[in-house]
């Protein structure tokens, strides 16, 4: 009986955790306007730095529409994170849009 009680408690800490993990992803959608998104180096730079972030599961350019498209998990990622990529190119966006993906 004594030995019973241990094991009780480690399955319900391990329970507990496992579903701790298990939590659903809180992915948000932001697409960026980037006026100054006018040369591949910049694009590739800007792509490059974006996936490296924890939570981005997708980042596009375009050079056409001078946009960025990012798919990230909210719970990973600040907008501050965001912003100072943008920062650390010389970027000024103009417009953000955001979308909750479920």
């Amino acid at each position: 009986m004594k030995q019973l009680l241990p094991l009780l408690i480690l399955s319900i800490l391990f329970a507990a955790f496992a579903v701790q993990k298990e939590s659903p992803l809180e992915l948000t959608q932001l697409v960026v306007t980037v006026p100054e998104l006018n040369s591949s180096e910049l694009k590739q730079d800007l792509e490059k730095d974006f996936s490296k972030l924890a939570g981005v599961s997708f980042c596009e350019t375009s050079l056409m529409t001078k946009t960025l498209v990012l798919k990230y998990n909210s719970r990973k990622l600040e907008t501050a994170d965001i912003h100072s990529v943008f920062r650390k190119w010389g970027c000024n966006p103009a417009d953000f849009f955001y979308q909750r993906l479920y």
